[in-house]
């Protein structure tokens, strides 16, 4: 970066971001990416991120919560292991009220493409 004639210097600050930025409700599909003839192919899904967690709901899994921390550009990477020993990974971002992110569940892989509903 090169000074300009006059510059003082002064730097801009992006302001803090919340812990509850991201909280809120975000509603879409999940579409099956990679997996066995059991994985659904597509199908309606619901994802609440309030406190520390997001919570699932789908046609299988209803109020499945997991912890869930974002970085400041509203990327994430989040694994949860069940009491079963089956785990989930989830990576992904939000921006601009669109969550998407690729979810891992066994032999099953997803994309969610989900967006913030009204508060």
């Amino acid at each position: 970066m090169h000074a300009l004639p006059g510059d003082r210097g002064v730097a801009a600050v992006a302001p803090a971001l919340g812990a509850d930025t991201f909280d809120r409700v975000y509603t879409g599909k999940r579409v099956l990416t990679k997996g066995v003839e059991q994985c659904v192919a597509s199908e309606d899904v619901s994802v609440t991120i309030h406190g520390g967690a997001l919570t699932f709901t789908d046609s299988a899994l209803r109020g499945y919560s997991i912890g869930f921390d974002t970085r400041r550009d509203g990327s994430f990477g989040l694994i949860s292991t069940g009491i079963s020993g089956g785990g989930v990974l989830i990576r992904g971002r939000i921006v601009g009220g669109v969550l998407d992110a690729d979810v891992t569940n066994g032999p099953c892989e997803h994309h969610w493409h989900l967006t913030k509903n009204p508060p």
